[in-house]
């Protein structure tokens, strides 16, 4: 029994505590429990129903280039003067020109599901149907997932919205998508729809449904399938190793996208690096056409003019002339193609961030300034790569790098413009001096003047178109030997392990414990929000009123005296401890007179006189229990006694002390009924002969137990609360306000009743002082 104090009203709200929060946890416990593993099935079904999903991966270094000086027009397009930007050959990596040789390796356009276990598997390179000759003419049809029903002689095709798709269309009001045909298509022949023409092919028996979605062009696969499952990272700072990571639900597809891919860039770099060398080899191949048909001419004009002539080999003079004018022609003709040369390299200035390819054609055009300009270029894209990494674009440094990289690269534009200049310059001095030799040639005789000519103009052809050959060759041997940037270092790889399934375990594991959590944030929201008293802990907590005991919740039958028939239950336990707790009130030399009520009817205040006032019986007290509910009366019913006179008729003067004390089945224990429901019970209660009744009871009894009505219903009880030496309230667990405790307490105080405690009744609490939660086998 809590300590009776004087001053009853609650001072102040009770600080929660780890223990509190627990015995808040035990009362939801079963609501927690189901919250929980709803939780932890959710979380299995999603994992379930989930595709497992596979990577694959390869990595790639970025070769260091070492600069080697070229000593012709066009030479080692391997070399270069640094190494390659890293960055921007993993964001070169992610894109779409990159991604699309790859992707016409690897079949994306349609996918094939098949059922299994209730969930669908997709079926690569293992599906009994090919669908082939697909045209799109309707893009609705992307992304839809068909289901493709064998028939006897055929197919058909049906398609069924999901739930996600009906929600959707209920709450936007849109048509919802329609494809259902009932027709019967032949295998290998076209089939034709507003959404698509397409064959499909049967490779194997085939025994259920298929389901299969076509998607867009490869465009559309790289922008809503490849993109996102495709991963490129630098593998350590610092290094020039790039991983290349592809995830997909098809391990074989995931290490054969990747090797595609990579297979894609180092071809793409190759190409690249090879870009000026074939603007060139092109140039020269259509030269070489030109100077073919011009010499193969020159040939005949001069054996023709020489057998007409009968002239064999010209004099000594036109000869120095013919060897000096074919050198200025050569030499015309060289610069010819070096101003073409240039031309495309100003191009190529203009449209590529990286310089590296022009510097051996550079070499070739002895343009050292400008080649040191690259090198500086170099050097400076590096550092504004270093710089990129750590800050952002404002950094001023940053700002600095990049206008730097400008300013080179107009210089470098800038230089090729001279040189082109320059070569011009010598073009008109060569003209100059080939027109001079020409005025020269006037002074030889006509035929011997004409046979110069001949003889120049042939020379001219001929080593011009040796020369061409030996470009040609050269560049072809340099296309071979061109060797890309990059090397595999590893190719793609993948373990056949699904790659969530350790996170497939931590989102388990995270989903129940997320369960575990809500259902026990639910659980104090519950219990903070419900103004119903739900422990012993709320009593204590909301007031300091002393509790004499705590009946345990029990299903009992009505009107029966479980503490009779039930000995040995936590009920009755609870009634004994409720007894020994009223020892230390009772009165000395007079009976000890405890009323019992509650804050509204059906608390079980009647169930609990009854049951009270039996123990006491059974310890052998004398005890006499009243119903002094005169409104509805119930607990002649627990002692199978008349109701017929009683509290009533007494204290109308009908009937006399003796005449209202009824004896029942047990030998200390009588009772006192309300007798018949009078017209104004506040009146009788009022009455005089209510207080001299009380009077001369307790000299004849150790206890009297009052049974009263609910005093948040009616006043009576708080009248007859004045006569009695304890007044007991009881509270009925989630049945009970909180409010009350407050109203009660303000009662109290204002009317400075002394003598009140509390009952909890039908707690589900386990444990407590009376043991409730295991069975009693001991001996009285």
């Amino acid at each position: 029994m809590e300590n009776t104090i004087n001053t009853h009203k609650h001072t102040g709200t009770k600080e929660l505590t780890a223990h509190d929060v627990l015995n808040i946890l035990k009362q939801y416990k079963w609501s927690i429990i189901f919250i929980t593993l709803i939780a932890a099935m959710l979380s299995y079904a999603y994992l379930y129903f989930k595709p497992s999903i596979y990577e694959s991966y390869a990595i790639i270094k970025v070769k260091p280039n070492i600069s080697n000086k070229s000593s012709d027009l066009i030479e080692d397009r391997t070399s270069t003067t640094t190494s390659k930007d890293v960055v921007e050959e993993i964001s070169l990596l992610k894109t779409f020109k990159i991604n699309n040789n790859a992707l016409d390796k690897i079949h994306f356009k349609v996918q094939y599901f098949t059922e299994e276990a209730y969930k669908q598997v997709e079926m690569y390179n293992t599906s009994p149907i090919e669908i082939k000759n697909i045209d799109i003419l309707n893009n609705e049809i992307i992304g839809k997932k068909l289901t493709f029903i064998p028939k006897e002689n055929g197919y058909s095709l049906h398609y069924t919205n999901s739930y996600k798709d009906k929600i959707e269309n209920a709450i936007f009001k849109t048509k919802p998508f329609e494809f259902n045909n009932d027709t019967v298509f032949p295998y290998g022949e076209i089939i034709s729809n507003k959404y698509f023409n397409l064959t499909i092919n049967k490779l194997a028996a085939i025994d259920k449904p298929i389901h299969f979605i076509i998607h867009g062009n490869k465009r559309e696969v790289f922008e809503n399938i490849v993109k996102e499952q495709l991963e490129i990272t630098q593998l350590e700072k610092d290094t020039s190793l790039i991983k290349i990571s592809y995830q997909d639900t098809i391990p074989a597809r995931a290490q054969l996208y990747v090797n595609a891919l990579t297979e894609s860039f180092i071809e793409h770099s190759i190409n690249s690096k090879n870009q000026q060398n074939n603007k060139t080899l092109d140039f020269i191949v259509k030269e070489l056409e030109n100077i073919k048909e011009e010499l193969k001419e020159s040939e005949q004009q001069l054996e023709k003019y020489q057998v007409a002539q009968s002239v064999i080999e010209p004099s000594i003079q036109a000869s120095e002339y013919i060897r000096k004018l074919s050198d200025i022609e050569i030499q015309l003709s060289e610069n010819h193609l070096k101003k073409k040369l240039i031309l495309n390299l100003i191009d190529f200035v203009k449209n590529n961030y990286n310089l590296d390819a022009i510097a051996p054609s550079l070499s070739k055009l002895d343009d050292q300034n400008t080649l040191r300009l690259i090198t500086k270029l170099q050097d400076t894209q590096l550092l504004e790569e270093e710089l990129s990494i750590d800050y952002t674009d404002e950094y001023p440094k940053l700002q600095s790098v990049r206008k730097q990289i400008n300013n080179i690269r107009e210089k470098i534009e800038f230089n090729l413009k001279n040189l082109r200049t320059n070569i011009q310059y010598q073009n008109n001095n060569l003209i100059e001096r080939k027109n001079t030799y020409e005025n020269d040639l006037k002074e030889l005789p006509s035929q011997e003047r004409q046979l110069v000519n001949i003889k120049r103009n042939y020379e001219v052809k001929s080593r011009m178109y040796e020369y061409l050959l030996k470009k040609k060759s050269e560049n072809k041997i340099v296309q071979f030997a061109t060797f890309s940037d990059y090397q595999i270092i590893d190719h793609a790889y993948n373990s056949n392990l699904p790659i969530e399934e350790e996170r497939s375990l931590i989102i388990f594991i995270l989903s129940t414990l997320f369960g575990l959590l809500f259902g026990s944030i639910l659980a104090l929201i519950r219990h903070y929000s419900n103004r119903k008293i739900q422990n012993k802990q709320d009593v204590k907590q909301l007031t300091s009123l002393p509790i004499y005991g705590t009946i345990p919740f029990y299903k009992q039958k009505p009107n029966q005296l479980e503490v009779h028939t039930q000995a040995k239950s936590p009920f009755t336990e609870s009634f004994r401890t409720l007894r020994t707790n009223l020892q230390f009130i009772k009165q000395e030399n007079q009976a000890t007179t405890i009323l019992v009520t509650s804050t509204i009817a059906g608390e079980g205040k009647t169930t609990t006189s009854a049951n009270l006032a039996t123990i006491l019986e059974m310890a052998k007290y004398k005890t006499l229990i009243i119903n002094l509910d005169l409104r509805k009366p119930t607990l002649h019913k627990f002692f199978s006694v008349s109701n017929n006179i009683g509290v009533s008729t007494y204290l109308n003067g009908n009937h006399s002390i003796e005449d209202i004390i009824l004896t029942t089945e047990f030998a200390n224990l009588d009772i006192i009924t309300s007798g018949p429901i009078p017209l104004d019970p506040s009146e009788l209660i009022l009455s005089k002969r209510l207080p001299e009744l009380l009077t001369q009871l307790k000299t004849m009894y150790d206890y009297i137990i009052i049974d009263s009505a609910p005093i948040g219903i009616v006043t009576d009880t708080k009248t007859i609360m004045q006569y009695s030496d304890l007044n007991l309230i009881l509270l009925r667990e989630d049945y009970a306000k909180k409010d009350f405790i407050s109203t009660l307490e303000q009662m109290i105080e204002k009317h400075q009743f002394k003598n009140v405690g509390l009952i909890l009744n039908a707690s589900k609490e386990e444990g407590g002082e009376y043991g409730y939660g295991y069975s009693y086998e001991y001996e009285h």
